[in-house]
Formats: structure tokens, C-alpha cells, sequence
């Protein structure tokens, strides 16, 4: 009768475990995302830093060297 009982839950178990390992490789998916976004900000941000001293540390440009940084690591942050 045990041995029944021990089949019945382990039935009902596998589609859950299924689901749970689909949601942890989406999650997974999604933590390695955020860490490239996170990854790309930085290195953006640096660029972005270099490009305000080169020119002196001249304030009130910040978003011409974010955008100028964006565009020069475009392709380049992407595949690192």
C-alpha cells in the first residue's frame, strides 16, 4: 500500500518540477541579462568619464560624452 502512495506523489511532482526547472532557466536567462545591462552601464559610464577629461573637465556636456561613449562601445559592450 506504501508503495502506491509513493507512486501517486512522485506522478503528481513531475509536472511541477518541469515548470519550476523552465522558470529557473528563465530566470537564470534574465540575472544574465541584467549583469551584460549592468555590465554595459559601467563601461559606458567610464568611457562617458574619459571623454569629460579629455576635454577638461568642462561641465554641462555629460550627455553629448554619454552618447558619444554609447556610440563608440555600441557593438563593442554587446559581444564582451
Amino acid at each position: 500500500m506504501k508503495d502506491t502512495n509513493l507512486s501517486r506523489t512522485t506522478a503528481q511532482r513531475s509536472p511541477a518540477t518541469s515548470h519550476t526547472g523552465q522558470a529557473g532557466e528563465q530566470t537564470g536567462l534574465m540575472t544574465q541579462a541584467f549583469k551584460r545591462a549592468a555590465a554595459d552601464h559601467a563601461h559606458i559610464a567610464h568611457r562617458a568619464y574619459e571623454l569629460y577629461e579629455q576635454r577638461g573637465r568642462q561641465d554641462g556636456r555629460d550627455l553629448e560624452d554619454w552618447l558619444k561613449a554609447e556610440r563608440e562601445l555600441g557593438g563593442a559592450v554587446h559581444h564582451a
